[in-house]
């Protein structure tokens, strides 16, 4: 697996997108993408990732795993659902598997569907 600045770089050329313009979209500077592209910067803030995401139409969960960070948002909203902490820890401890998750992604999907025609 490529690492973080490699993979920005890899999704900003598939984009066919500059350097300066990619930087300029996400509001930062020329030679601080650079930097982080070549893996002279630590990856940035959870702000320029989902922005960097957003404007390379990457998924940004992607990018904060590279980055080996998390998501602000999904932490708070992890934080404040205890028994969805339960759950990941179930699934953990008991080595679920790809096909098990992948079914229990479908099972919500299903769910929320059902609940929105009612």
């Amino acid at each position: 697996m490529r690492n973080f600045g490699e993979t920005l770089r890899e999704l900003r050329v598939a984009q066919d997108l500059g350097l300066r313009e990619t930087a300029a979209k996400v509001g930062i500077s020329p030679a601080y993408l650079s930097r982080i592209e070549r893996g002279k910067e630590k990856p940035p803030s959870a702000e320029v990732i989902k922005a960097l995401a957003r404007v390379l139409a990457a998924d940004p969960d992607v990018l904060f795993r590279l980055s080996s960070s998390t998501d602000p948002e999904m932490t708070e909203f992890l934080h404040g659902h205890p028994e969805l902490m339960a759950l990941l820890r179930f699934l953990k401890e008991h080595h679920a598997s790809n096909s098990e998750i992948q079914r229990l992604t479908k099972l919500a999907n299903d769910l929320v569907k059902r609940r929105g025609a009612n």
